[in-house]
């Protein structure tokens, strides 16, 4: 069995690797350690954004590169394109990677977090979205829609319970697409996210599930679901940092610009460090809600700060990494070619396999 501990880490590192990034959900829900293998370029692979292995994470960071490359306005390669959509599952569904997409897809399973997930198929739809592939957005969309529980919220694998983490990752893509429905979907998924932030006077900030403490990167995702985020439309005039109040985004937004004003970025929130993915997330949840312009400015100045450690740690390209710091520099205007010393794009172009 594939613990918990192991896919999450494993699956976030490869989304920010080196810079202890998300844990529970980006590279579908959190994570945390780097993970290298050789640069073998294998059919399966060829595409592929990063040498890394995409056991965990080959969707989510695919999706994300796609992202970063189109909102600075560069048509990512047929190759990449062609990656992803073979990746998608006959039911219109994404897992984290499929090495042989000859056979079927797995099935679902919250037990050994294996099979289609929320997380991947949110990503990969809001990236098919944007490469205007309608026909596979619109299957994901139709699949997304299905795993929807009762509560509003969306669970990371199906038939298991709703998350903030999952559900913000969710909203994007159904702003992205607004696919049939997606209305009272939304309106479901915001009451759900109200359900699991803080109170004001304990500092605002929402759970992963409840009951349970305020988390960092649960609470970016929310946020940046809850903005449409991910759907960077370039830099604007931004009011200060919001004050937590009754609405669920000034309540996550109070909550993260508090704490990226503190460090300078998020903190880990499954160990020691900094947590450079969801602090981008949070600035690009910021931006999309012409806010939080101190917070953006302190942790668009770390992130450059750390580009080369976040982004090419040991060398090495980081796919989903470079494809946040790319949508951060075009919502932030500053230079992608550029950004801490490192141009985004061509790092990113020269990773794929």
């Amino acid at each position: 069995m594939v613990t918990m501990s192991k896919r999450i880490s494993t699956a976030l590192v490869a989304l920010a690797a080196c810079s202890l990034t998300f844990t529970a959900n980006i590279g579908p829900a959190q994570g945390g350690a780097t993970a290298t293998t050789a640069k073998t370029t294998t059919t399966a692979t060829t595409g592929l954004y990063g040498a890394g292995d995409p056991t965990y994470d080959g969707v989510f960071r695919q999706s994300l590169a796609i992202l970063g490359l189109v909102a600075n306005d560069v048509k990512p390669n047929k190759a990449a394109i062609t990656w992803l959509l073979k990746q998608q599952c006959a039911n219109g569904s994404f897992q984290a990677y499929r090495p042989d997409t000859t056979k079927a897809c797995d099935v679902s399973d919250p037990v050994n977090y294996t099979g289609p997930d929320t997380n991947s198929t949110a990503l990969a739809l809001t990236a098919l979205s944007s490469v205007n592939q309608t026909a596979s957005a619109g299957s994901a969309a139709a699949w997304l829609t299905k795993q929807q529980n009762k509560d509003g919220g969306w669970p990371w694998f199906s038939a298991s319970p709703s998350d903030s983490s999952s559900t913000g990752l969710v909203l994007v893509a159904v702003k992205a697409l607004k696919p049939n429905g997606s209305a009272s979907a939304i309106v479901r998924a915001g009451k759900y996210l109200t359900s699991v932030k803080l109170s004001c006077a304990s500092g605002g900030g929402l759970a992963f599930q409840k009951p349970g403490a305020a988390n960092a990167q649960s609470t970016s995702q929310a946020f940046t679901g809850l903005t449409a985020g991910l759907i960077v439309g370039g830099a604007q005039t931004l009011s200060p940092n919001p004050t937590c109040g009754a609405t669920t985004a000034s309540n996550a937004g109070s909550y993260l610009a508090n704490a990226i004003m503190k460090d300078g970025a998020l903190p880990n929130s499954f160990g020691a460090g900094s947590d450079f993915s969801s602090t981008a997330f949070s600035i690009l949840g910021f931006v999309a809600s012409a806010t939080g312009k101190q917070a953006v400015t302190r942790g668009t100045a770390t992130l450059a700060a750390n580009a080369s450690a976040y982004g090419v740690p040991d060398g090495e390209a980081s796919p989903g990494a470079l494809g946040l710091l790319l949508m951060v520099s075009k919502a932030t205007n500053a230079k992608a070619t550029n950004f801490g010393g490192i141009n985004l794009i061509t790092t990113l172009q020269q990773s794929q396999q």
